[in-house]
């Protein structure tokens, strides 16, 4: 499969809608539907995994209105400041969503977020002892719960979530990739 062109279809502030024009192996003209950011540089965005001193991930419970729920997430934002690097946008997204602070980022992988609608992918940092420093300051259009769970009790919260909040299946994944690297066993010993 190769793309032989594209179309803009729509264009809106943040996203726009484009048709890719694709040719098969077996020669078959083909056509996708796929969203773009209007608003992101480099990859798009930025995924951080907060341990605190303590030994308690950051996850969010945060409103989302595609799907009109609640999910539970790792904190994450988009590189959407020019000449910002990933790393200067996961500490600035980690204090604004949930007003903790990473002393120290760890790049963990690079992933997409849904390669069979956008492009965008982010980048994964591991950020051990987050020290809090005060209220979130949010932006207004993000209903954010900020919540401290024990990492030897995640396995547990995830199974057992409260009626109508949903789990975003990357939380799962991205523990089971910093266990498979290491990282998390100084914290569980």
């Amino acid at each position: 499969m190769r793309v032989t062109g594209k179309k803009t279809i729509f264009e809106g502030r943040h996203l726009r809608i484009v048709e890719k024009a694709l040719i098969s192996d077996d020669g078959v003209d083909r056509a996708w539907e796929t969203l773009e950011r209007t608003n992101v540089y480099g990859n798009g965005a930025v995924v951080i995994i907060p341990l605190t001193r303590d030994g308690n991930l950051i996850l969010e419970k945060n409103w989302r209105a595609p799907i009109e729920s609640c999910v539970i997430q790792f904190p994450a934002g988009l590189t959407d400041i020019d000449g910002e690097s990933e790393e200067e946008a996961a500490r600035r997204e980690l204090l604004e969503e949930t007003g903790y602070m990473a002393k120290k980022l760890i790049p963990v992988f690079l992933s997409p977020l849904s390669a069979a609608l956008t492009g965008t992918r982010a980048m994964h940092f591991f950020a051990p002892d987050v020290e809090f420093k005060g209220k979130p300051a949010g932006d207004g259009i993000e209903q954010i719960e900020v919540l401290e769970v024990p990492l030897d009790k995640a396995d547990d919260f995830m199974l057992n979530l409260p009626e109508g909040v949903e789990l975003d299946l990357r939380v799962p994944g991205i523990l089971w990739m910093l266990k498979q690297k290491g990282l998390l066993e100084s914290v569980q010993d």
